[in-house]
């Protein structure tokens, strides 16, 4: 009896907070003297930090010039997995969401705005591209529109592929397009005597983990899985184990590795930059960095899709979406789509594409384009000849990464920071310093581990 009451009070003060909140929001729908509708935005700055407050006010006088009658407010709390049911139940989340590509679920469980009505209405709707918009579609509904991100690509350097004769009939450097091809390439790149690896591989803590999630994709594996409403670890399967014994074989079979495993991406950026590492699995501001930081030659790099694997192409995808509050007043998600959608498409106008590449010509530095290709026709074609007349110091590898797309993979949804360093990277060490250990074996612990602790609380 005592925990039925628990029960029962506990229930009372979830109703009460939603009634709260539901009420508290719609008093905030329409400020007092002007009339403006309020859109309350999460992830926005500290006050502290007076730098990006003055950015983001900026922006939303600039906003402002279009909608005057909207007033955007923000709150400094970002989008955590652990706090956003309680605060979306309690009537206290924010209109507009800011959060990671790995939360599409969120749909499913009632947590997003389904965005069709609005969108219908939209004019650039033609042109958004679904291929990238993926993660937040269910049964042909959209629940999230992109703000921007990465997708992962093959850097290689084209001096040295040159050099071992890894060249078309043209004499342009052919990067490898298949696993098979990919092990013939770090083959012939490989050169001991002279120091050169023909693959670099992260082996450092979580990046271990987080290297290793083309190779299982592109064998066909997963990671996690909603099974009957309950998520589950899946990475013991077959498939992964068959990405484990590749890479295993990268280090044993074909000696095509660098000679310290344990490195991180920025250990293996100074390396690929000096001319010690062949390929490196890596996102486009990577490219930017190896310039700015390391000094390398931008001619000398190379961009191109991951090989594909006995399951075909996969090319893991990070970065951030907008998603509305499906509890927000329908004045309040209106003006919320307007907010959503104009800073999307400012970040791709001409105007900002100028302001940004001046600002990177004064401080004589490279920067890049997003390579989510969100917007196909007209928008991104006027964003990218704007780019083109900036191409000192703007980098941009648009058909890779418009051909990446369309295979992209966003990261594991939950708990993906343990699930990298404490089991898919410890796993990828051991068979990369242990010429015997079974990948099957190593892999269907990790998986039982990693839902014994994680999954199963939640």
């Amino acid at each position: 009896m005592k925990k039925l009451w628990i029960v029962i009070a506990v229930i009372a003060v979830v109703l009460a907070g939603v009634i709260i909140g539901n009420k508290q929001r719609k008093a905030a729908v329409k400020t007092e003297q002007d009339g403006k509708v309020v859109v309350v935005i999460n992830a926005g700055p500290k006050e502290t930090d007076k730098v990006a407050v003055e950015r983001l006010k900026t922006n939303i006088a600039r906003f402002n010039k279009e909608y005057p009658n909207i007033e955007i407010r923000w709150t400094d709390r970002p989008y955590s997995p652990d706090s956003f049911a309680t605060s979306m139940a309690g009537g206290t989340a924010e209109d507009v969401i800011d959060l990671w590509a790995t939360e599409g679920y969120v749909a499913e469980r009632g947590y997003a705005l389904d965005l069709t009505e609005f969108l219908d209405d939209w004019k650039y709707k033609e042109q958004l591209n679904h291929d990238v918009m993926k993660p937040f579609i269910r049964e042909g509904k959209i629940y999230g529109l992109p703000k921007d991100g990465y997708l992962m690509g093959l850097l290689y350097n084209k001096a040295l592929f040159k050099k071992a004769g890894l060249v078309d009939a043209n004499g342009n450097p052919d990067p490898p397009d298949t696993w098979e091809e990919f092990v013939k390439c770090a083959e012939k790149l490989t050169n001991r005597k002279a120091g050169i690896a023909g693959f670099g591989i992260m082996g450092n803590g979580a990046e271990a983990g987080w290297g290793v999630l083309n190779w299982v994709w592109q064998a066909g594996g997963e990671f996690e899985q909603e099974v009957d409403g309950k998520w589950k670890a899946v990475f013991d399967s077959p498939e992964a184990a068959a990405a484990y014994t590749f890479v295993q074989n990268l280090k044993w079979k074909h000696d095509v590795l660098q000679s310290n495993l344990m490195l991180t991406s920025q250990d293996l950026q100074a390396r690929f930059s000096a001319g010690q590492i062949g390929m490196l699995m890596a996102a486009q501001d990577r490219v930017t960095q190896l310039v700015n930081q390391y000094g390398m030659k931008l001619s000398d790099i190379g961009v191109a899709m991951l090989p594909a694997g006995p399951a075909g192409r996969a090319n893991q995808m990070g970065g951030y979406f907008y998603i509305i509050n499906p509890n927000s007043p329908p004045e309040v998600q209106e003006a919320s789509f307007k907010w959503i959608t104009w800073n999307i498409l400012r970040a791709m106008t001409p105007e900002r594409i100028r302001e940004k590449a001046e600002d990177l010509r004064k401080q004589k530095q490279l920067g890049f384009l997003t390579a989510l290709p969100i917007f196909t026709g007209e928008v991104d074609r006027k964003m990218r000849e704007t780019a083109n007349e900036y191409s000192d110091v703007l980098v941009d590898y648009h058909d890779v990464w418009v051909e990446a797309a369309k295979y992209l993979h966003p990261e594991p949804s939950f708990f993906c920071q343990q699930l990298y360093s404490e089991y898919l990277g410890p796993a990828l060490q051991e068979v990369l310093t242990n010429r015997n250990a079974k990948a099957s074996d190593l892999l269907k612990k990790a998986a039982a581990g990693f839902q014994k602790r994680f999954l199963e609380k939640m």
